[in-house]
């Protein structure tokens, strides 16, 4: 590929891109597709009218690799591209191994909260390739074996850009000694024992004595895969659409009602929305089948990383995981809010509703979480009744109840979070109230 049909192919592609995308940050490892991809960039910009930066990230884990940020700076200045160097600490116990870690840990740096530019990266073919052989290696499906995207949409860590993903590392190199650039070679790369790198520097070559165009084929599997995982998103959403509730939860018996395969696309979508990693197959079929159990509906929490699959009753729903023991007990003393289990608890200022302002502001006012045995009456008049079958009528899943906050005022239970004021507590209508709010009630 010469380079003037490299240069194109990247002006191609970015006008094709869905933004528009003033700011372009390169992720700047100094390595030749790096280096590579700055340079095309640097020579496009007036033409396409885009601001260019470049950003090298530091992971600590190769010695000497300090020295690298310098090369880099250098580079930088000699094209006229604005340029930081950031360290990053990797998480060693990452589940996905040292590799997975490093690129976690760089795409946090590279996509800064609140920052819109768009981040571009310089996989190619070939890694596109490896990517791929890799999943489908360690069992992925369709979802995991799609490979990487050209274009990743805004998330978490923001949109990417991989202008290269079609273009042959070979290309790459043409390029580079065709204009004289200077690289890093990252010794790690040589390193057999990173599973990746034992692919790329031994099993793809000898599968291209048989197979010449494997890694060609590998890349195009990866987007026909992408494809494919594509149409399962969208029936996953027909599905959801059909199961979803009034009150934006879902359906169960509909949902049991859907096949295994079809179900599990369901879980895999909703995970995969609330930026869950994917479970393993056995894992899945684990949660599908307690799902289905009819005791399920009695109360059911499956959780998987950071979210966890709920059932209760007719619905089902998926959560994020709470962080944060309940306190034992803690005074109010009229603040507007404060933290409880990880959430935040408010005091609302009203008027004729919620809890009588003159009562709790004369008491001595604790919060309490539950204990068992309390009692409370909702009505004027009526008895009290257990706070257990209060919040069975309330629909309150048996897994919150014990972390919900209680306001008890001169001893007495005069408000529940999920179940409401107590009737001897109540304001009176036209004064002044106060209504306690939990954000973390489901």
């Amino acid at each position: 590929m010469p380079s003037t049909e490299l240069r194109a192919t990247v002006a191609e592609q970015w006008r094709r891109l869905p933004g528009p995308f003033p700011r372009l940050r390169v992720g700047f490892s100094g390595g030749l597709d790096s280096t590579v991809l700055l340079h095309v960039l640097a020579g496009l910009r007036e033409e396409l009218g885009f601001v260019l930066s470049a950003t090298h990230v530091s992971h600590g884990l190769v010695a000497g690799a300090e020295v690298w940020g310098e090369h880099c700076r250098a580079v930088c200045a000699g094209l006229h591209v604005p340029f930081e160097a950031l360290g990053v600490q990797v998480d060693r116990r990452h589940p996905g191994g040292l590799e997975a870690a490093a690129r976690d840990a760089r795409r946090r740096a590279l996509s800064p909260s609140g920052d819109d530019a768009l981040v571009v990266l310089a996989q190619h073919r070939n890694d596109q390739a490896e990517t791929v052989l890799f999943r489908l290696l360690r069992g992925a499906g369709v979802k995991g074996a799609a490979g990487m995207r050209s274009f990743a949409p805004g998330g978490e860590g923001g949109a990417v850009w991989r202008p290269l993903l079609d273009v042959p590392r070979a290309a790459l190199l043409a390029y580079a000694q065709g204009h004289g650039l200077g690289w890093i070679e990252d010794p790690s790369n040589e390193d057999e024992a990173f599973s990746r790198n034992f692919l790329r520097l031994r099993v793809l070559p000898l599968i291209a004595t048989r197979f010449p165009s494997a890694t060609a084929s590998l890349a195009r599997s990866g987007r026909l895969f992408d494809e494919g995982a594509g149409l399962l998103d969208e029936l996953a959403d027909m599905d959801l659409a059909r199961l979803r509730l009034a009150d934006g939860r879902y359906g169960v018996e509909p949902a049991r009602a859907l096949s295994g395969s079809r179900l599990r696309n369901v879980l895999r979508r909703l995970l995969a929305l609330a930026g869950e990693t994917l479970p393993d197959e056995e894992r899945l079929c684990e949660l599908e089948r307690q799902f289905r159990l009819p005791s399920a509906m009695e109360g059911w929490r499956g959780e998987l990383g950071g979210v966890a699959v709920c059932v209760y009753r007719a619905a089902w729903w998926v959560e994020r995981r709470r962080t944060g023991d309940a306190p034992e007990a803690c005074l109010w003393t009229g603040q507007a809010s404060l933290s409880w289990c990880g959430a935040s608890l408010q005091f609302l200022a009203t008027r004729g509703e919620g809890l009588a302002a003159a009562r709790l502001l004369a008491g001595r006012c604790e919060l309490r979480r539950r204990g068992g045995g309390e009692r409370m009456a909702l009505q004027p008049g009526g008895s009290s009744r257990s706070l257990k079958n209060l919040f069975q009528e309330a629909g309150v899943p048996p897994w919150l109840r014990a972390g919900l906050p209680l306001l008890w005022v001169d001893g007495q239970l005069a408000w529940a979070a999920g179940v409401g004021v107590a009737a001897a507590f109540r304001c009176p209508p036209g004064e002044a109230g106060i209504l306690p709010q939990w954000t973390g009630a489901a």
